[in-house]
């Protein structure tokens, strides 16, 4: 059975910046930044789909998870998917995150992630995937305002 964790918010920053800091797929490590022990890029690394991640979390699930990016739509449409076997308790884990303008300063997006979780594990998943999500969006605000106030 295939299970969903889904956020649908508005994120205090302009779609633009929103974009550009989510398409930065080798720098998600400044996005969790106490979350994520290491990221390593392969020397051919080149920000585009088919591009691979090797994401080293150090908190709750501790070891390796490999993310590719699987494709993108400007400024509208980002897909990315844990390949092989990781440290997560799930597999098959493909997510996807629309876009939208809400406002000139704000941005509607819709994260989802579908994934098998293994067994007993799937509300924890679910809620582990919403919180990433939201974490990320919340520190996309600050780091947005920071930088704002340092311009």
């Amino acid at each position: 059975m295939y299970y969903e964790s889904k956020v649908h918010r508005t994120v205090n920053v302009p779609k633009n910046y929103f974009w550009k800091r989510i398409r930065a797929f080798g720098d998600i490590k400044t996005l969790l930044p106490k979350t994520i022990k290491e990221v390593k890029l392969p020397e051919d690394f080149t920000n585009s789909p088919g591009d691979v991640r090797f994401v080293y979390l150090e908190k709750v699930y501790q070891g390796e998870v490999i993310e590719r990016l699987d494709g993108f739509y400007e400024e509208s449409f980002f897909s990315y998917s844990v390949i092989d076997k990781s440290c997560l308790p799930v597999e098959n884990y493909v997510c996807t995150i629309n876009i939208n303008d809400e406002t000139k300063d704000t941005t509607d997006i819709i994260w989802c992630g579908h994934f098998k979780a293994d067994e007993g594990r799937s509300d924890e998943m679910i809620n582990a995937f919403k919180f990433n999500y939201n974490l990320i969006c919340d520190n996309m605000e600050k780091q947005y305002i920071e930088e704002k106030d340092s311009n």
